[in-house]
């Protein structure tokens, strides 16, 4: 043994060849050392009274390395590991294992990116695989659990429900040709009812469902794939798809339907975009955030945050809300430096304070609301830049809108972030009351703090009114005042119209006028008792002749039919081999069990608390009768129906079928897809808008002008509702 000391530190050489370099205290490794053992590893770092400690290198004789924090001699916080398979993982560590966001690159060349717990894929991640496979969903215990999107390199995809690695549950099945399927599976096969069909195209041959694609464990590979196809050799009609019946992956019936007797989810929003065959195009509102732009940095930042908070929320073990939630001094900050913590991955912003108002309270609104937390991370912090709106008010507020148009994320001014905290614990109760309230829906509070320039951004996250994939040919903002009321240059394409603007009334199927009009009124007492005005109705008008006239002039001369028949796959499927082999469903008892079949997948479907919405955005196309009344089914589960959407109960405010009525009376009445809600609600009746209230009263009506008191705005403003909608 020799030993050389120099002050605090030493040179060691230990009797089974193992030499130490570096500071010591009371004998031990203490600060900065390297440690090598006699197989060639070493460990390079801080020490701390002999284990590992603080920040360091450590590198196996096999040639794997570590390159990251440590804690009492255990990998532990951001750190990158280097297999000596040449796989490499950039993320948090606890304890020696993967745990919290991470990135892995395996030998293979797939990619998961996303949370991790004990050295798997838990909770919300994605997984790319080397051909191009991806899936973008929940997971548990390395495997695919949950809600989750698998879309393969060769087009097909499958949205639904997954068990351990494969399809459980009621699910959407969508071939590259346009066909599709949407039944339940069981371990991965067919089971029970579900309908096959195609959108867009008549006769001609396609594939039959067969989600075949078995997932992969977190080790990475890609096993399978979307399975081959059947022939079809008979024409479908528009009006006809086929029911099917499955047990354990194999077909026992299959059925002609007529489409109308159920309910399809839409295909149209399921599609990758570059398998896309819309005829027409929504235009894309707002200013990409490319590194370079102003505002990337806080892009960056907003982001980080909300996939830290989501994943925080997701770890708790669900239990009630107290009233110790809704204090607006119950928050999480957490400090984010460029180069990573224990806590938070490493970024190339600047350092930043994230904090997050009242989680759980917003983690219980997103759940009541329908928002899935995999999609909400994934539109808000995935591959797609967030897009930059101009302020369409006088609050200069900042907009940021998901690239798939569902969230906005607007910047508050402190007031209106304590007004939102004042009222949380009235604003939950109304939310969970009142299913149909056209109220904002808000997802999250949060505040990004930047030290170096002493600057604080507040920002709420909320759901975006027109975020379906539909174009808005015209947008209204209405408060039932006049003074300012109108606005200049209003031909120009987008602007947004205002009260004296408004030219025409909306004619609302009956049923859903009462229902409008009754949840307006409890919405406005809501926001009188919480001494709230200046609020407005944001409203989009969808018409339907104009959309024609897109498709006409959009649709490609050289499109296609589906492509080539292929061989049978290995799932037990069996297209249909000619009408005879088909029955079309008529009231007997047979039929009328598979249909209820049908509905029970809609029902399921529907009431699952987390919905992916990719599968159920509706596209609507409404008629008129003679009577300019929309033709619409009695009731809300008949009006679904007839409008198609496989919805739970048709939305108030979303795809809501309308008839436009002119006031000139000259021109011919038109039909129309309405979206509205409720915005702006955080303004309070301070002494800023009395004062606004008694300056203004000199020189106009006081009727006229937006400043009064809630309990008049109120008023006011469901009198001129009662006006624009008949």
């Amino acid at each position: 043994m020799a030993e050389e000391s120099e002050g605090d530190t030493c040179s060691h050489t230990f009797p089974n060849g193992d030499v130490y370099k570096g500071a010591v205290e009371n004998d031990l490794p203490h600060g900065y050392g390297k440690y090598e053992w006699s197989d060639g590893s070493f460990y390079e770092g801080e020490w701390s009274e002999g284990v590992k400690h603080g920040y360091g290198k450590y590198r196996w004789a096999s040639g794997s390395s570590y390159d990251g924090q440590w804690q009492e001699g255990c990998m532990h916080g951001i750190g990158t590991y280097t297999g000596s398979d040449e796989s490499e993982y950039h993320g948090s560590f606890v304890k020696d294992k993967k745990s919290g966001y991470g990135k892995k690159k395996y030998p293979n060349g797939d990619i998961y990116e996303g949370l991790w717990k004990n050295d798997l894929a838990e909770n919300l991640g994605i997984y790319q695989w080397l051909n191009g496979d991806k899936f973008n969903g929940e997971w548990q215990q390395g495997k695919m659990h949950g809600r989750g999107t698998f879309v393969w390199h060769t087009g097909e995809r499958y949205d639904g429900d997954w068990k351990m690695g494969l399809e459980n549950g009621p699910g959407l099945f969508i071939w590259a040709d346009g066909s599709a399927f949407y039944g339940f599976w069981e371990e991965g096969k067919k089971h029970g009812s579900g309908v096959w069909w195609r959108e867009l195209e008549e006769g001609g041959r396609g594939a039959t469902p067969r989600p075949g694609k078995s997932p992969q464990d977190s080790a990475g590979g890609s096993q399978g794939g979307p399975g081959q196809a059947d022939k079809l050799t008979v024409a479908l009609s528009e009006n006809k798809v086929i029911g099917r019946e499955y047990i354990k992956g194999k077909l026992i019936k299959e059925h002609w339907i007529d489409r109308d007797k159920v309910r399809l989810p839409s295909l149209r929003a399921t599609r990758e975009p570059a398998k896309k065959t819309k005829k027409y195009s929504k235009k894309v509102q707002g200013e990409t955030i490319v590194k370079g732009h102003r505002s990337y940095d806080l892009m960056l930042n907003l982001q980080l945050g909300i996939r830290y908070s989501i994943g925080k929320v997701n770890e708790e073990q669900p239990k009630p809300l107290v009233d110790q939630d809704f204090d607006k001094n119950i928050n999480r900050q957490v400090f984010f430096p460029h180069n990573g913590s224990e806590d938070t991955p490493p970024h190339s912003s600047t350092d930043f304070y994230w904090k997050t108002y009242c989680p759980r309270v917003f983690g219980d609104l997103r759940k009541r609301l329908g928002c899935d937390p995999g999609q909400y991370v994934y539109a808000l912090c995935g591959d797609h830049a967030l897009r930059e709106l101009s302020s369409p008010g006088k609050s200069g507020s900042v907009f940021y809108i998901s690239h798939d148009d569902q969230y906005l994320c607007k910047s508050l001014r402190k007031s209106e972030l304590g007004h939102l905290s004042n009222i949380l614990p009235q604003y939950h109760k109304h939310v969970c009351d009142h299913q149909n309230t056209i109220l904002p829906k808000f997802f999250g509070l949060h505040r990004i703090t930047n030290p170096q320039k002493a600057q604080r951004v507040r920002f709420v996250v909320m759901a975006n009114v027109f975020c379906r994939d539909i174009q808005i040919h015209r947008m209204y903002d209405l408060k039932g005042s006049v003074v300012g009321r109108s606005t200049p240059g209003k031909a120009q394409d987008g602007a947004i119209l205002k009260d004296l603007d408004l030219d025409c009334t909306f004619k609302l199927e009956r049923k859903w006028h009462n229902i409008f009009f009754e949840q307006l009124e409890r919405d406005c007492k809501f926001l009188e008792a919480a001494n709230i005005m200046d609020y407005s109705l944001l409203l989009g008008v969808h018409f339907q002749d104009e959309e024609d006239k897109e498709e006409e002039s959009c649709e490609d001369p050289g499109a296609s039919s589906a492509g080539a028949a292929q061989d049978a796959n290995s799932d037990g499927d069996q297209a249909p081999a000619g009408t005879a082999g088909l029955q079309t469903i008529e009231e007997d008892e047979d039929s009328k069990s598979f249909l209820d079949n049908l509905n029970k997948l809609n029902r399921v479907t529907s009431t699952k608390e987390r919905r992916t919405s990719e599968i159920f955005n509706a596209q609507t196309r409404t008629r008129r009768s003679d009577t300019m009344r929309p033709i619409t089914a009695d009731g809300l589960e008949q009006l679904s129906e007839a409008m198609g959407v496989a919805m739970p109960t048709r939305e108030l405010g979303v795809s809501m079928p309308a008839t436009v009525i002119y006031n000139d009376g000259e021109r011919e009445p038109r039909d129309a897809v309405l979206f509205f809600a409720i915005i702006d609600i955080l303004q309070d009746y301070n002494a800023r808008k009395q004062l606004e209230n008694v300056s203004k009263s000199v020189v106009y009506k006081r009727n006229e002008i937006s400043a009064v008191s809630p309990k008049n705005y109120s008023r006011r403003f469901q009198d001129f509702m009662a006006k624009c909608f008949v």
